[in-house]
């Protein structure tokens, strides 16, 4: 995770904000009391998303969740997640695979942040991977436990 694809032909400094991010989640994860185990994959496609396919197919009786942050299409939601489900039967698989929104509205129900800054923080992520279309937005909401009614200022 320390190089995050850094010293890969495909890293540039327009990547470093998103290694920092996943940096934070893997510092969260690596504390004593989380009660998750976790593999991180890169972050370009032929670590991420083609090795995600491999590892899960490889280990079905211990992957539960594949969460995955990607740019996508923003017209067709399309890009390493829609990879992996044309790789894998998930729901044969007994894996899932939620919108990235759907654990930070889990914070909210914890009581971790409010629903209004889980609200923002999903918008802010949409908007961040590039998800600003209607259909895309409407995918990154799909199963969060939250009623937000305000509707980001990007949508195209």
């Amino acid at each position: 995770m320390k190089l995050h694809s850094q010293g890969t032909d495909s890293f540039d400094a327009g990547n470093q904000q998103r290694a920092d991010a996943a940096q934070r989640v893997l510092d969260t994860l690596d504390a004593d009391e989380s009660p998750l185990d976790y593999e991180f994959c890169g972050s370009i496609q032929e670590e991420g998303e083609w090795s995600v396919a491999e590892m899960v197919k490889q280990n079905l009786d211990t992957i539960e969740i594949i969460l995955m942050m990607d740019r996508g299409d923003t017209e067709m939601a399309d890009g390493g997640r829609s990879y992996v489900r044309r790789q894998l039967d998930l729901k044969d698989a007994g894996v899932a695979m939620p919108s990235l929104g759907v654990p930070i509205g889990l914070l909210a129900q914890q009581g971790i942040l409010s629903e209004d800054e889980a609200c923002v923080n999903i918008n802010e992520i949409a908007e961040r991977e590039g998800w600003t279309s209607r259909n895309a937005l409407k995918r990154i909401w799909e199963g969060v436990p939250l009623d937000c009614d305000q509707e980001p200022e990007f949508i195209e």
